[in-house]
């Protein structure tokens, strides 16, 4: 499981202001809430069947890979220069390595393709207090994270995801390739999803 991400303990809603305790003290007063049980295995990874996903840019403005420099390049504007022959416009640049955009926006496409697959797989329009979230290397493998929220009150009543987290974590793809074209080449990144149990409590 994910050792470079704090694992969730805990949180408290209060006033709408969301205040994350993670192996620190706090002056905020205990909960009298009973809590859930925590699933087992905590986040738990993925077991659905694969999918795949494309992306197609070499049509598109936005990005483009430059395989001598490794990098992609992401066109955010223009720099005009004025001479005696005129005004010209040089592209300005964003950059990043392609390794690390794979897994930055490739994370995000695999998170969103693998909900809309969730869906699907369970035949809901949507699915409430489930939530993916961005890319990230947890060591040598990429992976996106399913928040499985539970938001207990003081009443008794506790808001859930219309399905019980082992459903989730069967229905969640246990990878998600995403292969993105470009003119020069094609970059993929596989992602190996896990399904996080939150329980946020509110005062």
């Amino acid at each position: 499981m994910p050792s470079s991400r704090h694992r969730f303990v805990r949180t408290i809603a209060t006033g709408g202001v969301l205040t994350a305790l993670s192996g620190c003290t706090s002056d905020l007063e205990p909960s009298t809430e009973t809590p859930l049980p925590e699933p087992e295995s905590n986040p738990a990874p993925a077991s659905g069947d694969p999918i795949t996903v494309s992306r197609d840019y070499r049509a598109s403005s936005k990005y483009d890979y430059y395989p001598e420099t490794g990098e992609i390049r992401r066109r955010t504007g223009y720099r005009k220069h004025v001479n005696e022959s005129g005004t010209t416009k040089e592209p300005i640049y964003e950059r990043e390595p392609a390794s690390s955009w794979v897994t930055r926006v490739g994370g995000t496409v695999a998170g969103t393709e693998a909900m809309t697959t969730v869906q699907e797989r369970l035949d809901a329009e949507s699915v409430d207090n489930v939530s993916p979230g961005m890319g990230y290397a947890d060591g040598d493998v990429r992976r996106v994270t399913f928040a499985y929220e539970v938001w207990p009150n003081r009443s008794g009543e506790t808001r859930t995801p219309p399905v019980d987290f082992e459903t989730l974590v069967s229905a969640v793809p246990r990878t998600v390739t995403a292969n993105f074209r470009f003119e020069a080449a094609t970059l993929s990144g596989t992602f190996h999803p896990v399904v996080e149990f939150r329980q946020i409590y509110r005062s």
